[in-house]
């Protein structure tokens, strides 16, 4: 396994991210077809980024995108 192919994956993630919002593990292999290994490669990746947050919904971690640009309000 790559670091480029880790790369990859988690652009692909990101992706996944953007379009659909907050996914589980489960879910984001159901749609990549990624094993599990490779997901949290690629979560480690994009954690380390600082491009994802964490957190938990009815027992289940969840995944969703940060913010890019943050709201400011005036």
């Amino acid at each position: 396994m790559l670091k480029n192919d880790i790369g990859i994956n988690a652009g692909v993630i990101w992706r996944l991210l953007f379009d659909n919002g907050a996914l589980s593990v489960r879910k984001i292999g159901e749609l990549t077809g990624y094993h599990e290994k490779m997901i949290f490669l690629s979560l480690g990746w994009l954690a380390r980024e600082d491009k994802i947050s964490f957190f938990e919904k009815n027992d289940s971690i969840q995944i969703e995108l940060k913010l890019a640009f943050p709201e400011i309000y005036y």
